[in-house]
């Protein structure tokens, strides 16, 4: 028995259409490579930040107590060296003994933030309020100005 075998053409692509996909995308690049390099960068935008400079401090006379904290994060209240693990003490007998007096943060530049937040929310617990901590920032020294001939 002979089976009836169809005559298969040959498989072929046809590379015009692909052509004109390539043309396409060629001519899609190269126009919108131009229009980046012609346009100028957008602006950035500036931030300015304030800074100690341009902080207003009124002197007063007002007596406060004075916690401060070291490079290592070592206190002192009114200049006597807190033992460590009981600043949250030294502070509730100092709010006692000393009713009615603010209490000033001095912070070394080098202290460990940790150290201020826990000094903070100790001074919070022991008493004092939010209008009772005051932090100290130093006066920025002005740099000698030198003319030049």
């Amino acid at each position: 028995m002979e089976f009836h075998r169809t005559v298969r053409k040959p498989v072929s692509v046809s590379i015009v259409p692909l052509i004109d996909i390539l043309v396409t995308l060629l001519f899609f690049f190269i126009v919108t490579m131009n229009d980046l390099t012609e346009k100028t960068p957008r602006p950035e935008i500036q931030v300015n930040l304030p800074s100690a400079h341009s902080l207003k401090v009124k002197s007063t006379d007002v007596a406060r107590s004075v916690l401060s904290l070291g490079k290592d994060g070592s206190a002192e209240l009114d200049g006597l060296k807190v033992t460590e693990g009981l600043l949250k003490e030294h502070l509730i007998a100092n709010f006692k003994t000393r009713a009615g007096l603010k209490l000033a943060l001095r912070v070394d530049r080098g202290c460990p933030f940790e150290a201020i937040l826990y000094s903070h929310s100790a001074a919070l617990d022991a008493g004092y309020s939010e209008k009772d901590i005051y932090y100290l920032v130093e006066k920025p020294q002005s740099a000698p100005e030198t003319s030049s001939p």
